[in-house]
């Protein structure tokens, strides 16, 4: 007679392709928002040497930039731009108010 008491659940597996396949529609869902829906700024993932050098040439300004990010707002092309400047990912940028008090 076995001493341990084993649970139902202990031999669950995660849903890793349910989990990928989520993840991977949130990130082409947030790069076509970006490419689609011109947003008043975005934050752009790649190597931001080229990023900051890409949104000058688009007419947009920089907001921030960090290590593998740049934040920048945007021109009429800067999307479009940054993709060629070979950004890994362009999100537009979620503002940081809610509304006037």
């Amino acid at each position: 007679m076995p001493m341990t008491i084993e649970s139902p659940h202990s031999h669950r597996k995660l849903p890793l392709a349910g989990l990928l396949a989520v993840v991977s529609i949130w990130f082409s869902g947030m790069a076509m928002a970006a490419a689609t829906v011109r947003p008043d700024a975005v934050v752009a993932f790649g190597s931001p040497a080229r990023m900051i050098e890409a949104v000058a040439s688009s007419d947009g300004y920089l907001l921030n930039a960090g290590q593998f990010y740049v934040a920048a707002r945007t021109g009429p092309s800067t999307v479009r731009t940054l993709y060629a400047a070979g950004a890994w990912f362009v999100w537009p940028a979620i503002a940081r108010e809610c509304g006037r008090l």
